[in-house]
């Protein structure tokens, strides 16, 4: 036998023998976490004029995005007059798609009563419960 026709059949087990190692001990597919059960929804709502007139028009401005693309069955902002507690919600959005990218989103209304209110971004998912965002934030109407 000549030298090189040794060699290769001497390498050839142990080529078969690296390849049985790479492909039993070799890395696996890593598993990626699923998302959580709960979809991330961020946004920001800017209300104008900063300080309303009572029967003035309201226009609040929201920038939206979710972490991945959703259904809400609502959308709105969510007011309460701070001395009553009564809700005065801007009028709904239903069944409004969201995504990762950026929405802008406008709601008129007015405020027939001067006073402090509170509001917030709010959704609503398929079972039925408000998910109030935060920062909730304060307007005095005159």
């Amino acid at each position: 036998m000549t030298r090189t026709r040794s060699l290769l059949l001497l390498g050839a087990p142990l080529l078969v023998a690296v390849l049985v190692v790479v492909l039993l001990t070799g890395e696996r597919d890593v598993p990626v976490a699923d998302l959580p059960a709960t979809p991330t929804v961020v946004a920001a709502v800017v209300l104008e004029p900063r300080i309303p007139e009572a029967g003035e028009e309201v226009v609040a401005r929201v920038t939206i995005a979710a972490d991945r693309p959703i259904t809400v069955r609502a959308l709105t902002v969510q007011v309460l007059k701070r001395t009553t507690n009564t809700s005065h919600d801007f009028p709904e959005l239903a069944d409004h798609a969201l995504g990762t990218t950026t929405q802008e989103l406008t709601f008129r209304r007015t405020f027939d009563t001067p006073g402090r209110y509170t509001y917030f971004l709010a959704y609503r998912l398929d079972d039925g419960q408000w998910v109030r965002l935060k920062p909730w934030e304060t307007v005095t109407v005159r």
